[in-house]
């Protein structure tokens, strides 16, 4: 029988191979951001160092087993490191060489659950920086204290991070981050052009010393700025009506001037919402905000922080900026903004069945709204103008709306009408979510075995103070190194209870919908607009419609496969 090996003091099996294999190794290296990524700050250091330890103890990388992420460490759901766990899983390498502990997670819990993966599927994990040791006390608590110190370094980052941010805004200068339009950004330690070496302050905004930054006005991006003012307030054209002109011109837009996310709109194209931010950016009369909003974990993914929330009015930082606009007319361009948006509601004529964004264009998937045409026939036309059509030319751009809604809504009726094919999917679905329920199981079983470990190891430290084996200051670090252990444990026990609570809210929304479906089939025929538009709230309905399409697609709570049979039965 294979007996245990010892890898820098993390226990692994050994899987029986025949002796005259090769041995195959995976390397993994990693970066904390794009930018480290692009300038290569650490990624030659990683490799060059698990390579030379890979040829030193006989291991061959292929090409296709280097896997690099510029991934933040907390996140196990990175693009290459999953490709190594799977590696891993099928037992397709033999070793995964790492430069640092911390390359694999900054977080001890993930750490953890690692090693109990490779350890499960025989593979040896061997680390640059740690040495070889026994399978000690010592080997074991020095990689332990290692996940926890990579854990407390980056919550400390961030905080301090956060903290120099809002300090730096309080004290008046401009935070960085995408410079607004009609600016430059200037950083007081350059001491470029706008900084007096003689008497140590920035000409531009006064403040001494080499720290902060502040914003110096961009003589031909604020001529932009305020022609936009103009158009609007003075020249009485539509945020679309600009957009268009300064396409039709080749006016550079704001996201090609300053480095940042791509764009969904091809290059020169502008947009109508690129225009209102503009009109309403208070900077543009003197006063930029920061601390607007905060950042929250994603629904999907928890481990990235992908949705905001508006933060109340006084909590915002306000920082002095100069000023491109006069105040009479950027208020002039709020109170037409707020003018055209009531009259836009009253001069629907149409009650539609589709709004919200429920119906999509299927040649550029942009949501469809409801007009009136020339012909006084309600209509849906997409939201994509024609001076936006730069990648591909739409072949129709409006359909009847008495066309779409009525195929769509005939769909969800027939839908509807067949709870068997229903419950059956909705089976297939709870079956698919005991599988996700298991694994929940297994991360709590480890998680509260960290625990009590934990609770263990206070306890055997306890008793070795009392009995004056160790000292106070010892017994102290001790101490503080269990607890960091504990609250890491039960963060993550805490974030399984949420994902738990996530699983039982899908059951019961799987069982009011049944319970719906089957109270409102028989009474559709009857119901009016209003009832029709929760139904397909209830069910949150999309309708994408194509020109070239015999039948709009139509997906929802319900599965797909019971609206494809429902289309299919309209035509």
């Amino acid at each position: 029988m294979p007996k245990p090996i010892l890898t820098n003091g993390i226990l692994t099996h050994q899987v029986s191979r025949p002796t005259d294999t090769l041995k195959i190794a995976a390397i993994y290296a990693r970066v904390s951001t794009t930018d480290q990524a692009d300038k290569g700050y650490s990624l030659p250091t990683q490799l060059e160092a698990c390579q030379a330890m890979a040829r030193q103890e006989g291991y061959a990388v292929p090409d296709t087993h280097v896997f690099v992420d510029d991934y933040t460490g907390t996140s196990l759901n990175r693009p290459q490191f999953t490709q190594l766990r799977d590696l891993v899983r099928q037992r397709l390498v033999q070793a995964v060489l790492v430069h640092d502990l911390d390359r694999l997670s900054r977080k001890l819990a993930h750490q953890l659950l690692l090693s109990d993966e490779f350890e499960q599927a025989g593979v040896v994990l061997r680390i640059v920086t740690m040495p070889e040791g026994t399978k000690t006390p010592e080997a074991q608590l020095l990689s332990n204290v290692h996940g926890i110190i990579a854990e407390y370094e980056r919550a400390k980052i961030l905080e301090r991070t956060a903290r120099g941010r809002r300090g730096r805004a309080q004290a008046g200068y401009v935070p960085y981050g995408r410079r607004t339009l009609g600016y430059v950004y200037v950083k007081h330690a350059d001491q470029g052009d706008y900084y007096d070496q003689e008497k140590g302050i920035c000409r531009a905004c006064g403040q001494k010393g080499d720290k902060g930054a502040c914003y110096v006005v961009h003589p031909e991006e604020s001529a932009l700025v305020q022609r936009i003012f103009q158009l609007y307030v003075a020249g009485g054209l539509a945020q679309d009506a600009i957009a268009a002109r300064l396409t039709a011109e080749g006016v550079p837009t704001p996201g090609e001037r300053r480095p940042g996310p791509a764009r969904r709109l091809p290059a020169g194209v502008w947009h109508q919402s690129t225009v209102a931010d503009i009109l309403r950016n208070t900077a543009y009369i003197g006063t930029l905000y920061d601390g607007k909003t905060q950042n929250l974990p994603g629904k999907s993914n928890p481990d990235k922080k992908t949705r905001h929330r508006v933060l109340p009015r006084d909590q915002w930082i306000a920082v002095p900026v100069p000023a491109i606009i006069p105040d009479d007319t950027f208020h002039a361009a709020q109170a037409l903004m707020t003018r055209n948006r009531h009259q836009a509601r009253r001069n629907r004529k149409h009650a539609y069945l589709l709004v919200g964004g429920r119906l999509r264009c299927g040649q550029c998937r942009r949501a469809m709204t409801g007009e009136t045409g020339h012909d006084r026939q309600a209509r849906y036309r997409c939201g994509r103008k024609t001076y936006q059509d730069v990648g591909g030319v739409h072949t129709r751009r409006s359909v009847l709306a008495s066309e779409v809604e009525s195929r769509g809504w005939s769909a969800v009726e027939r839908a509807l009408n067949n709870p068997a094919l229903i419950a059956a999917e909705l089976e297939r679905r709870r079956e698919g979510t005991s599988t996700q329920q298991a694994d929940l199981d297994r991360e709590r079983q480890h998680y509260a075995r960290q625990l009590a470990q934990c609770e263990r190891d206070l306890k055997k430290s306890w008793d070795a103070y009392l009995s004056d084996a160790i000292t106070l200051d010892y017994f102290k670090g001790v101490k503080a190194t269990i607890d960091t252990r504990l609250a890491s444990a039960e963060r993550e026990l805490a974030r399984l209870d949420a994902e738990q609570h996530a699983i039982e809210q899908a059951e019961l929304e799987m069982t009011a919908l049944t319970d719906y479906c089957a109270r409102v089939w028989a009474q559709l025929q009857h119901f009016t607009l209003e009832e029709k538009q929760r139904v397909l709230e209830v069910l949150n309905i999309a309708v994408t419609w194509h020109p070239t399409w015999p039948e709009p697609q139509i997906e929802g709570s319900l599965p797909p496969e019971i609206f494809a049979i429902a289309t299919s039965a309209v035509r």
